[in-house]
């Protein structure tokens, strides 16, 4: 792998994607040509080549994935008093709070987007955003949070490769709009 350890070469190619995507989007391009952009594309290839790479040899052995069960309860959408879109963000900051949890147990991403748990609430979450979307121009997606910028200093390398990667979405969604 040449230079450093793979979590700082993760965290230099992510950087570089969002320094590259921020200088062609100064320079007029949309987020899919931007994301077809064979440098950018180039980088994510090289990005996910390195996490594979991490994922392949974890430094710790993974946690027992099922210990979290419980941990976040899913209220069905129609038990919360509020708003659609108040329901919307509560799923939705479930989802957050249930990923960081595991992820602080050792689950890497595709681990933790397979977990039952959060498929139900991904599941949730879709059908009240489909509730919402139909009065009107996509309330959902004015409702989303900036996602949490990644610990300086370290951390957690899924956490920081997630973060990086809901910036990403972010930004896109931005370039959409």
């Amino acid at each position: 792998a040449g230079g450093g350890s793979i979590d700082s070469q993760i965290t230099a190619v992510g950087d570089e994607i969002r320094t590259l995507k921020e200088k062609l989007k100064v320079e007029g391009l949309s987020g899919k040509k931007i994301n077809d952009h064979d440098e950018v594309k180039k980088l994510v290839a090289q990005l996910q080549e390195l996490k594979e790479g991490a994922e392949a040899a974890p430094a710790a052995p993974v946690a027992a994935p099922a210990a979290p069960a419980a941990a976040a309860p899913c209220a069905p959408p129609a038990a919360e008093g509020g708003s659609v879109d108040a329901q919307i963000t509560a799923v939705g900051e479930q989802i957050r709070a249930l990923k960081e949890k595991l992820k602080g147990e050792g689950l890497s991403g595709k681990k933790i987007n397979d977990h039952d748990e959060i498929k139900t609430l991904v599941a949730q979450l879709t059908e009240l955003k489909a509730q919402g979307g139909a009065g009107g121009a996509a309330p959902a997606k004015a409702t989303l949070p900036t996602p949490p910028a990644p610990a300086a200093g370290g951390g957690d390398i899924e956490a920081q490769i997630t973060g990086v990667g809901d910036e990403i979405r972010s930004l896109k969604e931005k370039l959409k709009g």
